[in-house]
């Protein structure tokens, strides 16, 4: 009888689950979700129903969450 292995690149490896991606930006899974769904939140891939983020994108998005004040915010 023969297994097949599981699949594992890099970049699957890689990958960061929403639960972790929550814990790590002090946020729920549901804010996450919602901001899938409004693309305000980081870029992901989608494997079948399971969304993932690459760690770029992640650090991508949170660059561009930087300000030099409050006034910045609302333009």
């Amino acid at each position: 009888m023969s297994f097949s292995t599981p699949v594992s690149t890099s970049l699957l490896d890689s990958l960061i689950t929403p639960a972790t991606l929550a814990a790590r930006l002090c946020t729920t899974e549901r804010s996450l979700s919602e901001w899938r769904i409004t693309g305000r939140g980081p870029k992901f891939i989608r494997i079948g129903r399971s969304p993932r983020y690459r760690p770029e994108a992640v650090d991508e998005w949170l660059l561009a969450q930087e300000y030099a004040s409050t006034s910045e915010e609302a333009a």
